[in-house]
């Protein structure tokens, strides 16, 4: 290269490093793209190739070439590689036969390729994509010339980093959308991009799958919180975790029943439905507080279980099951509603209380008769062992309930959590055993054994 030449190349170098440097720093202020800063290089160096001198305007050309260069390297989605791998991905989602077409900026450039080269090729031959990025640039720039060329943008944006694939399914089912999308994750693991690629879904099917699962996922959550809070009051309400146990039997029950039967007969799992699963833990667990409270109270009075059960079959059965009979037939007129949920949650309330109440009235009973010696305590030992697990099994609802919440609220991984939990459980463990060498659990007042004063003792020994 002349002498000459190498100067004024030097001096274009130094002139377009000073302007690029002002241009970075005022786009990082305006928080500028890298796309944007490029265009902005080139407008200056294209500004510059007009107003320099004839002696300066090679350099400056060749400077040109340099910073198109660096704008077609960004320009993702103008490589050929990248434009046939889009349209095998797009071949590949047809075969899962929930993809019934697609369209992408892959299907432009070959029907505006095609009709370039129409007479020079056959037309299935002409029908693909170019070997060269100018090539497709000027395929795009054909496409532009048409008399919609607002509709490119609608595959890709300006700066040509981001492309979109339009497809369409055969039916608006969330399932198909969730099998496209494990599609296009095998596909992409076993056919890694030539560019570095990431993908993000949109659209209303694609949002309804998302919806679905932080419904479902959500409700499951708060049923589980709600759950685990109901167990523990009813643990603090009798002072017993077997009892608090005992009075969760009835409730498992029928939500297992209830919500096995939506599953068998084909129901979908929807707001309603889902709403309705943290309601129930309410509802049905009313019938089992009040035959065991009555159950316990009873027993005291008569002096054992088998005593008690002709009373609590008396007037606390017949009160259950006349609310039973009126709270479950009341919610049945809903099934004249003319709207869908209304009639879901009339069946699904009425079918809740009425299992409720039949399982606190059959199973209670019978569970009551066969663990009588561990629900009325009569040894030490078992006195202590209920202390205990009273206590261990109020310390995992507590802890079970904050990590649940925790998890939900604070975004906390389990793998903390459960740290975490561990280590509490260990410090109410602890605390567990100490108490339960201090006091005794589950007796009346009434049968503890009075310790003798201290002028007894004194008496005693004399």
């Amino acid at each position: 290269m002349p002498q000459k030449d190498m100067e004024d190349m030097e001096e274009v170098t130094e002139a377009l490093r000073q302007e690029i440097g002002s241009i970075a720093r005022g786009g990082k202020e305006a928080g500028l793209t890298k796309s944007e800063l490029l265009d902005r290089v080139d407008s200056f160096v294209a500004g510059k190739i007009g107003s320099a001198p004839d002696d300066r305007k090679d350099a400056w050309r060749t400077a040109r070439k340099a910073t198109d260069k660096a704008l077609s390297e960004y320009q993702i989605f103008k490589h050929p590689e990248v434009l046939r791998y889009i349209g095998g991905l797009q071949q590949y989602l047809t075969t899962t036969g929930v993809v019934g077409k697609s369209n992408s900026l892959t299907d432009i450039v070959k029907t505006v390729h095609r009709e370039l080269m129409a007479g020079a090729k056959p037309r299935e031959e002409a029908f693909a994509v170019p070997d060269k990025q100018g090539a497709v640039a000027q395929c795009l720039m054909q496409f532009q010339n048409s008399h919609r060329p607002q509709d490119l943008w609608h595959f890709t944006t300006p700066d040509y980093h981001t492309g979109n694939i339009w497809l369409q399914l055969k039916s608006g089912d969330n399932k198909d959308m969730s099998k496209v999308v494990s599609a296009v994750d095998r596909y992409m693991e076993a056919n890694p991009p030539p560019e570095e690629l990431s993908r993000e879904w949109f659209g209303l099917t694609y949002i309804n799958v998302v919806w679905q699962q932080k419904m479902v996922y959500g409700m499951l959550t708060a049923f589980l919180g709600s759950f685990l809070v109901v167990l523990l009051l009813m643990i603090l309400l009798f002072g017993s975790g077997i009892w608090g146990l005992l009075s969760m039997v009835p409730l498992t029950i029928t939500i297992a029943l209830v919500y096995g039967t939506i599953g068998l007969i084909g129901k979908d799992y929807d707001m309603p439905v889902a709403v309705l699963s943290s309601l129930s833990l309410g509802l049905a667990v009313d019938y089992a507080i009040h035959f065991l409270a009555r159950s316990r109270q009873m027993s005291l009075q008569y002096g054992s279980w088998a005593e008690a059960v002709k009373g609590v079959f008396g007037e606390p059965a017949r009160a259950i099951s006349r609310n039973v009979i009126v709270a479950g037939t009341g919610f049945l007129p809903l099934l004249a509603a003319p709207l869908v949920p209304y009639k879901t949650v009339g069946i699904f309330i009425a079918a809740i209380l009425l299992i409720a109440g039949a399982a606190s009235l059959l199973i209670l009973p019978a569970v009551l008769t066969v663990l009588e010696d561990w629900l009325f305590p009569v040894s030490d030992t078992r006195k202590i062992a209920c202390k205990c697990g009273t206590w261990a099994l109020a310390g995992v609802c507590a802890v079970g309930v904050v990590a649940v919440n925790a998890q939900q609220f604070l975004a906390m991984g389990w793998t903390h959590l459960t740290a975490v939990s561990i280590i509490v459980l260990a410090a109410l463990l602890g605390t567990c055993s100490y108490l339960c060498r201090r006091q005794k659990c589950g007796v009346p007042p009434s049968e503890e054994e009075e310790e003798p004063s201290n002028d007894t003792k004194r008496n005693q020994d004399s």
